[in-house]
């Protein structure tokens, strides 16, 4: 394991894929926990809020290199939501401005619970502000912190089961009653369900059963002294194994959205040029495409990897096209919507032959890009459909 020094980066998982979903930085040090310092000091809730805002862009800031198609998740506590806004609005600009315009990963805000205090109406306001600027919300210790009225009306893109309610899960009904209950709330409301500090087989098993399908913790990865998630993958025998069919016919159970498959985008500006495109691919080899979106984040041309890189390998191919708007070797975006189900997205995917292996991009309600969907992941979803075909040992 890399050392670790003030701050540390501990992967997320899909718990389906095992490939990583998140990364979230952690505060090492008791000097920046939030929670520490203000059991030591005198501080009002402005001053609370400041100090931790502050630490927070920090530990975004603490080092370059993250893979931009997967969520940055940084911690905050809720006071810094309502009065440190105005400066977590700039951390965006701040990251592209440290890697010199590339592109940067999504940014998740983890709001944890207040620990002065925090008016749920100011909280949410400051959630709408927040989220105008592009930034995604996450609820952090739900179930300790937060009411389910409260995440009902926040509406965060994902919540986190406390570390302490899923070591009971195994063996305590209540907690598991609790559990329950949120991702009930959860699925109603379209907010993903992950969990923290999974530390057992028993209790990666017990999250399965109740669906949820995304987890951290040091049974799937330690937290690592460096930013890159690039080929982590949690070990092969904690993924879903499947199983041969027991019966002659198999019942067909019913296919997932889209949503459940949705990865982030590699986004760049509209206005760039193919050499920023070019450096971008080359910084992101995982990424199959690269989507170029306008000032509201509405996609506007679609650089499918291959065919881009041919075009510049030919003849005079990059003296042709480097300093060209990248928009010269762009294509429409081929976009879906975001109840659109896997069946109606491959059959999307089939009606353009010269196109069918391109990346899907999911739009939400006001057309703008909620992620991308990769056409190996759809036909993954179709294929294991079948009960007793996907069942978790």
């Amino acid at each position: 394991m890399s050392k670790i020094g003030r701050f540390a980066y501990e992967p997320l998982f899909d718990l389906t894929d095992g490939r990583p979903a998140g990364v979230e930085v952690v505060r090492c040090r008791d000097r920046d926990r939030t929670a520490h310092v203000a059991r030591r000091t005198v501080w009002g809730t402005r001053q609370i809020a400041e100090f931790d805002t502050g630490i927070a862009i920090t530990s975004a800031l603490h080092q370059p290199g993250y893979d931009a198609t997967v969520p940055l998740h940084v911690d905050l506590c809720a006071e810094s939501v309502i009065e440190g806004r105005p400066r977590l609005v700039q951390l965006p600009g701040l990251l592209r401005d440290q890697v010199g315009g590339l592109p940067i990963p999504p940014i998740v805000l983890e709001i944890g619970p207040a620990v002065t205090a925090a008016r749920p109406r100011a909280l949410v306001e400051g959630v709408g502000v927040l989220r105008a600027a592009g930034i995604a919300i996450a609820l952090d210790g739900a179930g300790r912190g937060f009411g389910l009225d409260l995440v009902a009306e926040l509406l965060p893109h994902s919540i986190k089961i406390d570390a302490e309610l899923v070591t009971r899960l195994p063996t305590d009904p209540a907690a598991r009653a609790v559990v329950s209950a949120l991702c009930d709330v959860a699925r109603a409301c379209g907010i993903t369900v992950s969990a923290l500090g999974v530390s057992r087989p028993s209790e990666l098993k017990a999250l399965r059963d109740l669906g949820i399908t995304r987890a951290q913790g040091p049974l799937l990865a330690q937290a690592q002294g460096h930013p890159r998630v690039t080929g982590l993958t949690i070990p092969v025998d904690l993924l879903p194994r499947v199983e041969a069919a027991r019966s002659a016919t198999p019942r067909r159970a019913a296919l997932p959205g889209v949503a459940d498959l949705a990865q982030p985008p590699l986004t760049l500006p509209q206005d760039v040029t193919v050499d920023v495109v070019r450096a971008a691919f080359a910084a992101h080899p995982q990424a199959g495409s690269a989507l170029l979106t306008d000032g509201a984040r509405r996609p506007v041309g679609f650089l499918d990897r291959n065919r881009f890189l041919i075009a510049l390998s030919g003849p005079y191919g990059h003296a042709l096209y480097g300093r060209k708007p990248a928009t010269t070797l762009a294509e429409p975006p081929r976009t879906i919507g975001m109840g659109t189900d896997v069946a109606a997205a491959l059959e999307y995917c089939l009606a353009d032959r010269d196109r069918s292996w391109d990346d899907l991009v999911l739009l939400d309600g006001s057309l703008r890009c909620a992620g991308i969907v990769r056409v190996a992941d759809l036909l993954q979803a179709a294929t294991g459909v079948y009960a007793g075909a996907g069942s978790v040992a």
